[in-house]
């Protein structure tokens, strides 16, 4: 045993001094604020309570439009199958709206009403909407303006890409999106601070813009930067001018910010609401941009949001999951498109039903592709959670009178 335990600390000694030499041969310091707030804490990934890791930015709400409760709120059941799902999931909250009402609202652990987590990757379809404010606006005058219009670093070899091609990730930019390499283009992107040059100055690796979709949160933040010089504002305060105060959101947001207190949102993740709040954004989508009467978002731009861009995966095989930086779900006889986030965070909308249905935390089941439970090609591209959140929303719609 002592032979094994010594050649056990020679072994992380030397694995230790690796992963230091490589850090410092690649530049790659960011891996180091990436360690002490994920591993040093027991995890092995950013949790949707990073807020005290960055620097943030408000997102003020204005007058508070408080959601009216079902008499039964507090009420309502779930079976016990679909308790045990939400519970293994590492489920922080779940609610569920029908038409505009609150019909089921449920929290976990440190979770609350007044508790603010990181919507991860639904920061990306909420870009997506102000860039159609703008549009509405005139200030951006159209989606197939170049890009280099806007930002100098796209006046290049990437002179040909255009916003549409940034909005439906087409732009045949190279970047690596994984959630467990540190040393993918994400992880930088999450931890270190200089994220114009990491997100603007990319090289071409597809033959033409506007043909292949692949998923890239540089390309989210390549519209933070488009909307910052469209419309003079950054992305907080636009948002908060435009969504958060017309939609009557009960708290105020943040986003959180690339470095220090006047450097520029992480766009393509990181704003921080409560779930009440999250709960609005599917109401809109639901609405087609309209909030109680008023156009927030033209029509026009959010049924172009929640249809599939006619582009192909890079496996050759048609887009039948992406939009306009919004996932679309083509397994049920209705309309269901989401925002989604990494850990499981998502705002289900199914306008049919006038459904809108929120889960944060910290868990998902493999992508369809990682296990064979998945028999259904409908969720190629989809997590098999998904239906099953649906599945729950739709049987408390049920107990109150929906169909």
């Amino acid at each position: 045993m002592k032979k094994f335990f010594k050649w056990f600390f020679i072994l992380f000694f030397l694995f230790l001094v690796g992963v230091n030499i490589a850090i410092v041969a690649t530049g790659r310091y960011y891996i180091y604020k990436g360690i002490v707030n994920t591993y040093f804490k027991g995890y092995i990934r950013p949790t949707i309570y990073d807020l005290e890791v960055f620097n943030n930015r408000k997102v003020v709400a204005g007058t508070p439009q408080p959601w009216t409760e079902h008499p039964n709120l507090g009420k309502l059941a779930i079976s016990k199958e679909e308790r045990a799902l939400l519970e293994r999931l590492n489920s922080a909250s779940f609610l569920v709206k029908y038409k505009d009402t609150l019909i089921y609202e449920e929290y976990w652990d440190e979770h609350g009403v007044n508790v603010l987590g990181n919507s991860f990757s639904m920061a990306k379809s909420v870009v997506s909407i102000l860039i159609g404010v703008a549009m509405e606006e005139g200030k951006i005058k159209s989606l197939d303006e170049p890009v280099a219009n806007y930002l100098p670093e796209f006046d290049d070899e990437k002179k040909n890409i255009t916003i549409r091609h940034v909005l439906t990730m087409s732009t045949g930019l190279s970047w690596s999106e994984s959630y467990i390499s540190p040393f993918c283009d994400v992880a930088e992107l999450y931890y270190d601070t200089d994220d114009r040059d990491l997100a603007l100055n990319r090289r071409i690796i597809e033959e033409a813009p506007g043909e292949i979709f692949r998923y890239k949160s540089g390309d989210t933040q390549v519209l933070m930067y488009i909307l910052a010089e469209a419309t003079g504002q950054n992305v907080s305060e636009y948002a908060s001018e435009k969504l958060w105060k017309p939609m009557g959101a009960e708290s105020d947001a943040w986003w959180s910010l690339a470095g220090d207190e006047n450097s520029t949102e992480k766009a393509f993740c990181c704003l921080y609401a409560t779930s009440r709040d999250f709960l609005r954004l599917g109401k809109l989508v639901n609405h087609r941009g309209n909030w109680n009467g008023a156009q927030l978002v033209s029509k026009a731009y959010m049924d172009e949001f929640c249809t599939l861009s006619p582009l192909k995966k890079g496996d050759g095989k048609p887009n039948n999951v992406y939009g306009y930086q919004y996932w679309i779900y083509t397994g049920l006889p209705y309309e269901v498109t989401y925002f989604r986030g990494m850990s499981g965070q998502y705002i289900i909308s199914i306008p049919e039903k006038e459904l809108v249905i929120v889960r944060t935390g910290n868990g998902t089941y493999p992508n369809w592709k990682n296990t064979q439970e998945i028999k259904d090609d409908a969720l190629e591209g989809h997590y098999q959670e998904l239906p099953a959140y649906i599945s729950i929303g739709m049987a408390l719609m049920a107990q109150v009178g929906g169909k």
